[in-house]
């Protein structure tokens, strides 16, 4: 059967003008629509069929379509205008029969579950950087300032360290800065950022052999990482170049930007819930990016040492000292339960030592 031999399908219409519907049929010529009186055959009106807005299908309920300009058509049979619409190309489509199927929703759950995974690990970090690429850099200097005076206050003093060692060290880093950004130059690429380098103390219980960058430039060397490295100062250097690499990539704004778009997306999600738990997701998100950091700023620090002559292996040493008793236990400290808590190196979640070795190696 034929669009054309189907019977004119019987509905209400509301022309627009007159709040009482009439009886009217439907038919359908061509490229037009004609609503005829159901008495007597009149065309009550002629409109071309694209214009006319018909509806998504629903399970229950009349239907209904809208009319350009003015008018409505109310279908009480619903079986009958589905059927009807159908064969004259008005029904459903392939939106609403994905809605209206269990194997369509089904599919949507495992679709949105699955992109879940992918927005965090690429979306997010993407969406960062371009948002970053628009934050002026004072206001990592800012951020940075106020970031160093929190941490003094709370788990750093004042350096032991002699004076004549803190230069030396400053001095060796500057010239393996200096040495970096002559090659850097001869690439083609822009000199590595500015930088201000702090040595401080910290508590018998506090976060021990240990270095740190902050936003700004603000590179942080505790005095017992600055011991512990006394007699090998080519590890020390890549210390440092891990850490002013971190600078160099705006890795704490960057975590700073993600974060905030993980408390903005959860508060939005979880509404009026507690403000503590609307900030568990920006606690995961910084353990799960900071891998990403990481491998980065060892990027950074491979080329420092490559530039000043040494092989990244020589970082290996750093992580078999780190891992001696001592060491290890003086990068420890107590929280308000006495329960102990680890902090590694760069206060960061870090991925495993031998694999960090073996990029740097491999890092171009």
């Amino acid at each position: 059967m034929t669009a054309s031999d189907l019977a004119p399908l019987t509905v209400q219409y509301f022309d627009g003008h007159s709040a009482s519907p009439q009886t009217a049929r439907l038919r359908r010529a061509g490229s037009a629509l004609l609503i005829e009186a159901d008495a007597d055959g009149r065309e009550l009106r002629r409109l071309p069929w694209r214009q006319v807005s018909w509806p998504e299908r629903s399970r229950h309920g009349q239907r209904q379509a809208y009319l350009p300009g003015h008018g409505l058509l109310v279908g009480p049979d619903a079986a009958a205008w589905d059927a009807w619409a159908a064969a004259q190309g008005a029904g459903p489509g392939w939106v609403n029969r994905w809605i209206l199927s269990w194997r369509g929703v089904l599919a949507a759950l495992v679709l949105a579950i699955a992109a879940v995974p992918v927005a965090w690990l690429w979306g997010l970090p993407a969406l960062a950087r371009g948002v970053l690429a628009f934050v002026p850099a004072k206001v990592d200097t800012q951020l940075g300032d106020a970031g160093l005076a929190q941490f003094e206050r709370e788990m750093l003093r004042p350096s032991a360290l002699p004076d004549a060692r803190q230069a030396a060290i400053r001095s060796q880093f500057q010239q393996a800065v200096q040495r970096t950004d002559a090659q850097r130059r001869a690439r083609g690429l822009a000199p590595l950022p500015a930088y201000t380098l702090h040595f401080r103390a910290t508590p018998e219980r506090g976060i021990g052999p240990n270095a740190f960058a902050l936003p700004g430039g603000h590179i942080v060397l505790t005095d017992s990482l600055a011991q512990l490295l006394a007699d090998r100062p080519e590890v020390l250097m890549g210390v440092l170049g891990h850490e002013l690499g971190h600078v160099q990539h705006r890795h704490g704004m960057r975590m700073l930007v993600q974060g905030a778009v993980v408390a903005g997306v959860s508060s939005l999600v979880l509404g009026d819930v507690s403000s503590l738990l609307a900030l568990v997701p920006v606690v995961f998100s910084h353990a799960a990016y900071s891998r990403g950091f990481e491998f980065e700023a060892d990027a950074e620090a491979a080329r420092l040492l490559r530039a000043n002559g040494h092989s990244p292996q020589v970082m290996a040493l750093l992580f078999e000292r780190l891992r001696a008793g001592p060491a290890r236990a003086g990068s420890a400290r107590q929280d308000g339960d006495g329960a102990t808590v680890e902090l590694p190196i760069g206060l960061a979640t870090h991925p495993p030592d031998a694999e960090r070795v073996r990029r740097m190696v491999a890092t171009d």
